[in-house]
């Protein structure tokens, strides 16, 4: 292999493994209309689930690491913070 090919496939991997990492992890998606997020501080929030069967969900904070998978049942509601980290602030919740 000649050194201008092995630049562009060296390249062509690089550039494929950041696009890979820029991309949100595959399984998170946007949260279903029926859950719904209440925001009580810039780092504090509340999680409704009003839809007929439980949801996996997560919270995405801005300047912190987001939060773990959940599972929140049909009906139930979470308080969810990022007290812990100061420059937190609130982004999203996306599905599982």
């Amino acid at each position: 292999m000649t050194k201008s090919v092995a630049r562009v496939v060296m390249v062509a991997t690089f550039a494929g493994a950041a696009l890979v990492g820029a991309v949100s992890p595959a399984s998170a998606g946007t949260k279903p209309s029926c859950v719904s997020v209440t925001v009580n501080s810039f780092n504090s929030i509340t999680i409704y689930n009003g839809c007929s069967t439980s949801q996996r969900l997560k919270v995405v904070w801005k300047n912190a690491r987001d939060t773990n998978c959940f599972t929140l049942a049909s009906g139930a509601s979470k308080d969810v913070n990022a007290y812990n980290q100061p420059f937190a602030s609130y982004d999203k919740v996306v599905t599982c």
